[in-house]
C-alpha cells in the first residue's frame, strides 16, 4: 500500500478517474435538472406536457379563426414550402384571439394563418366541413389521402377518416351543431377545456363581434377535426421542434438517471483514495508539503478562495462566448467551465488536507496564533501579579490624571484652562518619564552585570540597592541561578575528579596483577606442557589476559583524554607522511582482512601544529575500527583535502554488520556497531579519537550512510613559508 501511495503513475490514474467521475455526475445532474425544471419525473410522452396541449389549443384556435376567413371570402395559396419560407420569424410573431380594424389588417391576419396552417409536411393537420354547405377546408397535405377515401368508401369517406385519425398521437375532433368534441389528449393542465373549446365554436359559427362585423346567423354548422401527424416526422414547425427539444431533454434525463448514482458513488470513493495517498512522497516517510502549503493557512485560503473566483469569472465569460457567440452546445460549456475549475479547485483541497495530515493547518493559522499569544499574555498577567499589577496601576494612574487634566481644561475651577491643564499634565508626564528611564536604567545595570556572569564570574552578585521592580526582581533571580550554577560546577567537576581518580586507581589495582597473571602464563608456557588440551587453554587464557590489558590502558587513556589529563607536546608535523607512515603500518592487517587502500590527495607536504602521538593514536584509532569492521572484499578510501585554513582527513569503508545505530551513539563509550559484541574492540578507540582531537583543538566526527562508514578529522593548517614553527605556537 505504501508503495501505492507513492506512486505517480497510480496517483495520476486516481486523478483521471476522480475528474471524470465529477464531471460525469455533474453532466448526469445538468440533464435531469433541466428536464425537471420544464417537465415532472413522470412526464414521459410529449403529448401529455403542458406545453404541447398550449400550442396545440394555439393551432385549433387559428383553424377557427381561418375557416372562420374563408367563409368570408378571404383566400389565398393552400400551400406554403416550408424549405423557402422563414418559418422561425414566422414562429415568433405570435397572435392573439383577433380584434380587427380595418379590411388590410384583416387580409395581412389571413396570410398569417394561412401560412401557419398550410406549410407543407406539417406535423398538424385539419379538417373543417360546413355541413350545411357542404364546403371543405383541409390542410394541403391531406387533400389526396381525402381523394383516396372517398374513391374507396364513397360517402363513408368522412367516417373513415375520423376512425383513421383515432390511431394518431393527438386529435380533437368538434361538432358545432351539437357542441360536443372528441379527443384523446390528457387534459391535466386545462387547455382543452370547455371555456377554451366554446370560443373556438362561436367563433367558427361567426358569432365574433367587432367594430367592422356583425353576427353571422345565417352560417352552418361545421365539423371540426385537427390531429397530430404520428411521430412528428417534420422538425421545421413548431410542434416538430418542441418534440425534438422534449425528446432530447427526456432522452438525456432517462440516461441519466442510473450513471449519476453510480457516478456520486465513484466520485466519493476516488476522492478519497486521492486524500488518503496526499502527502505521500517517493524516498519520504513522512508527509511532504510544498511551498504553498507552508504559507499561512488565511493567506492560503485567501488565494484559493480569489483564484477560484477569478477562473469563475474566466470562465463564465468565456462560456458565455462560446454559448451566445459561436451558439455551442451547453453540453461543452459545462465541459469547458469544469476542465478550468477543476485543477485550481483540487489543488486548495489537497493543499487543505496536506496541511491537515502534517499537523500545520493550526499552527500556520494567524488566527491560531492571534489566541495563543492572547493566552499566554493572560496568563503571564496573571502569573507575575508583582509586575504585571504595579504596571498596571502605573498605566491606570497616569489615564486617570490625563482625563482630569482634559476636564479641567475644558471645565476649568480656578484660573486659566491651560494652566490649569499644565499644573496637572506636566507633572504626570514627569512622573511617567521618571518610572520609564528608572526601567531603562535598572535593565542596563541587570544586563551588564549578567554579562560578568555569563563570562565566567559565578559567584557575582547583581547590586539590587535602589533597584525598583520588575528589575528587582529579575536581578534577585539571576543572582539565585548564579549561586544554582556555581554549586552545580562545582559538583560537576567534583564528580568527574572522582570518576577518574577511581577509573585510575581501580586500572591501576587491577593493572598490578593482571601483569602477574600474564607473566605466569609465560612461564606456564615455557614448562613445555605435554598436555594438548592445557595449552589450548593456556592459549586461550593468554589472549583474554592481553585483550583485557588493552582494554585496561584504553579505559585509562579515555579517562586522561576526557578529563584533559594528557600533556601535549604541540609540534609541526607532515599530515600527509603520517597517513602514509600508518597505511604502511597497517597494511599487513589490511591484506589479512583483504582490503584495499586507496589514498587520494591533491598535493603533498601539508603541515598542522599538533601532538605526534596523539594524532598518530587518533589515526590508529581509524585505521583499527575500518580493519575490525570493514567488509571483506572491498576498498577503504583515505581522501586528504586541503583549502587555505584547513587540512581534513576522509576515511570511508563498508560496514560488514548492518548499521542498526546513530553517529551520535557510535562516539560513546562502549559502544560498538557490532551490536552482537562478537569482534575484537573495547568500544572505547572512537571515543578516546574524539577527546584527543579536542584537546588539538582539532574536529573528529564520523558520518553513516546505509552501510557506509566515514570518519572525517579536522585540523587547522599552517605554513612554514610565512610563519615559522615557534610563531605557530606562539599562536597557538
Amino acid at each position: 500500500m505504501d508503495k501505492l501511495k507513492k506512486s505517480l503513475i497510480v496517483k495520476a490514474l486516481i486523478h483521471i478517474a476522480l475528474f471524470l467521475s465529477g464531471l460525469n455526475l455533474l453532466i448526469g445532474s445538468y440533464h435531469i435538472f433541466t428536464y425537471l425544471d420544464s417537465y415532472s419525473a413522470s412526464t414521459t410522452d410529449f403529448k401529455d406536457t403542458a406545453e404541447f396541449q398550449s400550442k396545440y389549443l394555439k393551432y385549433v384556435e387559428r383553424v377557427a379563426v381561418y375557416a372562420d376567413y374563408r367563409e368570408k371570402g378571404y383566400s389565398g395559396s393552400m400551400v406554403y414550402d416550408s424549405s423557402s419560407l422563414d418559418l422561425s420569424d414566422l414562429f415568433k410573431t405570435e397572435k392573439d384571439k383577433p380584434e380587427y380594424s380595418d379590411a388590410n389588417e384583416q387580409q395581412e391576419d389571413f396570410d398569417y394563418y394561412n401560412a401557419i396552417l398550410n406549410q407543407a409536411n406539417s406535423n398538424f393537420l385539419y379538417y373543417v366541413e360546413n355541413l350545411k354547405t357542404g364546403t371543405i377546408y383541409c390542410s394541403s397535405d391531406l387533400e389526396k389521402k381525402l381523394k383516396a377515401l372517398s374513391a374507396k368508401y364513397g360517402d363513408d369517406a368522412m367516417d373513415a377518416y375520423l376512425e383513421s385519425v383515432k390511431s394518431n398521437p393527438a386529435y380533437l375532433i368538434i361538432n358545432t351543431k351539437t357542441e360536443r368534441y372528441a379527443t384523446n389528449v390528457n387534459r391535466n393542465f386545462q387547455y382543452l377545456n370547455d371555456e377554451n373549446l366554446s370560443w373556438v365554436i362561436d367563433y367558427i359559427n361567426g358569432n365574433f363581434v367587432s367594430n367592422y362585423d356583425e353576427p353571422d346567423e345565417n352560417r352552418g354548422e361545421y365539423i371540426i377535426c385537427t390531429t397530430i401527424v404520428n411521430e412528428f416526422p417534420n422538425y421545421n414547425d413548431e410542434f416538430g421542434s418542441m418534440y425534438k427539444q422534449f425528446q432530447k431533454l427526456h432522452d438525456n434525463y432517462r440516461d441519466s438517471l442510473y450513471p449519476v448514482p453510480f457516478s456520486f458513488i465513484c466520485l466519493l470513493l476516488f476522492l478519497s483514495v486521492t486524500i488518503s495517498f496526499s502527502g505521500h512522497k517517493k524516498g519520504k516517510n513522512s508527509i511532504s508539503v510544498n511551498g504553498f502549503d507552508r504559507c499561512y493557512t488565511e493567506i492560503g485560503f485567501l488565494c484559493v478562495a480569489a483564484g477560484i473566483v477569478v477562473f469563475y469569472l474566466f470562465a463564465g465569460y468565456l462560456c458565455r462566448l462560446l454559448y451566445h457567440g459561436f451558439d455551442l452546445d451547453f453540453y461543452y460549456v459545462i465541459i469547458l467551465a469544469y476542465s478550468i475549475l477543476y485543477p485550481f479547485c483540487m489543488f486548495g483541497l489537497l493543499s487543505l488536507v496536506r496541511r491537515i495530515k502534517a499537523n500545520i493547518l493550526f499552527k500556520n493559522s494567524l488566527i491560531v496564533r492571534f489566541f495563543i499569544k492572547l493566552r499566554i499574555f493572560i496568563q503571564d498577567f496573571f502569573v507575575q501579579q508583582t509586575i504585571t499589577y504595579r504596571v498596571f496601576a502605573i498605566i491606570i494612574l497616569f489615564a486617570s490624571v490625563q482625563f482630569l487634566a482634559f476636564y479641567l481644561y475644558n471645565k476649568p475651577i480656578f484660573m486659566d484652562r491651560r494652566i490649569e491643564f499644565l499644573m496637572i499634565a506636566i507633572p504626570d508626564y514627569l512622573y511617567l518619564g521618571y518610572i520609564l528611564l528608572k526601567a531603562t536604567i535598572d535593565y542596563n545595570i541587570v544586563t551588564k552585570e549578567t554579562k560578568k556572569i555569563a563570562e565566567g564570574g559565578l559567584t557575582h552578585k547583581i547590586p539590587v540597592v535602589n533597584m525598583h521592580e520588575p528589575a528587582l526582581t529579575l536581578a534577585e533571580y539571576i543572582n539565585n541561578i548564579g549561586e544554582g550554577f556555581s554549586a552545580a560546577v562545582d559538583e560537576k567537576l567534583k564528580s568527574e575528579r572522582l570518576k577518574t581518580e577511581l577509573i585510575a586507581n581501580v586500572s591501576h589495582d587491577i593493572k598490578t596483577p593482571l601483569t602477574s597473571i600474564i607473566n605466569y602464563v609465560d612461564l606456564l608456557k615455557k614448562e613445555n606442557l605435554n598436555n594438548e588440551k592445557a595449552t589450548g587453554y593456556l592459549d586461550i587464557l593468554s589472549s583474554k589476559t592481553w585483550r583485557l590489558k588493552t582494554l585496561i590502558e584504553d579505559l585509562m587513556e579515555a579517562s586522561k583524554a576526557s578529563s584533559g589529563a594528557i600533556s601535549l607536546n604541540l609540534e609541526c608535523l607532515n599530515l600527509v607522511e603520517l597517513i602514509r607512515q600508518s597505511i604502511g603500518e597497517f597494511k599487513d592487517r589490511f591484506v589479512s582482512h583483504n582490503l584495499e587502500v586507496v589514498l587520494n590527495m591533491k598535493e603533498e607536504p601539508v603541515y598542522i601544529l599538533a601532538d605526534g602521538r596523539s594524532t598518530y593514536r587518533i589515526i590508529e584509532n581509524i585505521f583499527s575500527n575500518a580493519n575490525k569492521y570493514a567488509l571483506s572484499g572491498t576498498r577503504i578510501y583515505v581522501d586528504i583535502i586541503t583549502d587555505e585554513q584547513t587540512v581534513t582527513v576522509s576515511v570511508k569503508n563498508i560496514s560488514a554488520n548492518k548499521l542498526n545505530i546513530n553517529a551520535d551513539e557510535l562516539m560513546e563509550r562502549f559502544v560498538r556497531g557490532d551490536l552482537s559484541r562478537n569482534t575484537e574492540g573495547s568500544g572505547l578507540g572512537l571515543s578516546i579519537a574524539k577527546s584527543l582531537a579536542s584537546l588539538q583543538n582539532a574536529v573528529f566526527d564520523i558520518e553513516l550512510d546505509g552501510d557506509l562508514f566515514k570518519s572525517i578529522l579536522k585540523f587547522k593548517r599552517i605554513y612554514l613559508k610565512n610563519r615559522n614553527v615557534t610563531d605557530a605556537n606562539t599562536a597557538s
